[in-house]
């Protein structure tokens, strides 16, 4: 079995191309992350987005990690993809929501899928220093 935690967490993408990280469901995630006090609007997910754009075709330095936090009543599983470059501020983080079904302590315990959406990363990590972390990655 792989340990998630040793997994390869940072990976570089010569040939950076926007079709890889599309939203899906992204309005669902913003309302789970304003649900968590994120407070991560539209209009960040959409500022995000253009700010990507202007870097297709170049490349990107990807750092992936998750997190598992404690909602309201529920439990959600947060796998978030960092973009940037050493020379210039992307800000940008593509987070992926799932939510636990039954979370029992362990990372692989069943969930659904809510979705996906760019944000900006800095906004992302201070709310997740606002957040209860059951678990990590980083």
């Amino acid at each position: 079995m792989i340990k998630l935690k040793k997994v390869l967490q940072e990976v570089t993408d010569y040939n950076f191309e926007m079709k890889y990280v599309k939203d899906k469901n992204a309005n669902n995630v913003i309302k789970v992350l304003n649900g968590l006090g994120f407070g991560i609007s539209v209009g960040d997910v959409k500022a995000a987005r253009n700010r990507l754009e202007d870097y297709e075709g170049g490349k990107m330095f990807k750092h992936m990690q998750y997190h598992v936090v404690q909602g309201k009543s529920d439990v959600y599983f947060i796998y978030q993809t960092q973009h940037y470059l050493r020379d210039s501020d992307v800000d940008v983080t593509k987070v992926s929501i799932d939510k636990y079904v039954d979370y029992q302590g362990k990372t692989s315990d069943k969930r659904t899928e809510i979705g996906n959406a760019l944000v900006p990363t800095k906004k992302f990590l201070k709310g997740l220093n606002r957040v209860n972390i059951l678990d990590k990655a980083s």
